[in-house]
């Protein structure tokens, strides 16, 4: 008896250290709910500091949009959203042409008064290295969270996490809904993340 308890006590922590490795689409998601469910407690704190409309945001059931459409405070935060959300789609098909090109794009809609992102959007179109682009995507999406927080008007955006990305360092990204898509892994480890936080007026 002792013994068969060993054996799933090891078993058990084998699964859980190799979760986000796992390529197979059915047990990555399962993966995905346990890490989101685990990480929920961090979630509500960082909810909680924010106020009582955010506390809705949180009962949201995974994989679905909010309720509310997701608008910006004008059109040009509108096409810095859906010119990110394009890189993003781009990284995680690791097309690092389209990438370079809708990072480009991404560019040229900010102004002196977003330099920094403006910079940071650059860094990622001024590279054929699908590598070195995942890199600069991680470092816009980190600038990009006060920008997207100044900036919407309604709907929720979620702060995802790959604790595996760049040798183990992590990284966030920004999406839509709960749905897991890993820029920084592409199709090796497509749904390896949690949602971490949300992003709501």
């Amino acid at each position: 008896m002792k013994k068969t308890l060993n054996f799933i006590s090891i078993a058990v922590v084998a699964l859980s250290l190799v979760s986000c490795g796992n390529d197979k689409k059915s047990s990555s998601e399962t993966d995905v709910k346990l890490e989101a469910h685990e990480e929920q407690p961090m979630q509500k704190e960082e909810v909680d500091e924010m106020g009582e409309k955010n506390k809705a945001s949180e009962k949201a059931p995974e994989n679905k949009v909010d309720n509310a459409p997701l608008a910006f405070a004008d059109n040009n935060a509108n096409a810095v959203w859906e010119a990110y959300a394009k890189v993003q789609q781009a990284l995680v098909a690791s097309d690092s042409e389209k990438a370079k090109q809708e990072a480009a794009q991404l560019a040229m809609i900010f102004d002196e008064r977003n330099a920094k992102l403006k910079t940071l959007a650059e860094g990622i179109a001024t590279t054929d290295e699908l590598p070195a682009q995942r890199k600069a995507f991680a470092a816009f999406a980190t600038g990009a969270k006060a920008y997207f927080k100044s900036t919407i008007k309604a709907g929720t955006l979620y702060v995802q996490h790959c604790p595996m990305a760049f040798d183990g360092k992590g990284a966030d990204w920004l999406a839509k809904d709960t749905a897991v898509t890993n820029p920084y892994f592409g199709a090796k480890m497509l749904n390896c993340g949690s949602v971490t936080a949300t992003i709501t007026q």
